[in-house]
């Protein structure tokens, strides 16, 4: 891989999927957290297609992202997982009495010894 690879000035940031960052996310390894912040700006560049592939690595990187080849790099690997986990809907579940509280109904027969 050269230095021409990916290249981008700028940190790649998440606020809207990963608002206290992908870092901090536990979905990604400690390399891929690199590899999508220093060159995830790029990648997304080539993904939405504001960026033209100028290496061979970069045009690879397209063919993958077209299904046309299987991720064979770390770089096409980690932006599948990226994607993976931005594309599905996650769904959480809480627990908590506050929703029942939400009603005005007397709770005069609770217990508050």
């Amino acid at each position: 891989m050269s230095q021409s690879d990916f290249a981008s000035s700028k940190m790649f940031y998440d606020t809207k999927n990963f608002p206290r960052g992908i870092s901090r996310s536990g979905l990604f390894s400690r390399r891929e957290v690199e590899i999508l912040e220093r060159h995830g700006s790029a990648m997304q560049a080539l993904y939405d297609g504001s960026r033209k592939a100028e290496t061979a690595a970069e045009k690879d990187f397209l063919k993958v992202l077209a299904g046309e080849k299987d991720a064979s790099t770390e770089f096409e690997k980690t932006w599948l997982k990226y994607l993976k986990h931005t594309s599905q809907r996650r769904v959480s579940y809480t627990t908590g009495m506050a929703f029942a509280m939400a009603d005005s109904s007397d709770y005069s027969d609770l217990d508050t010894d």
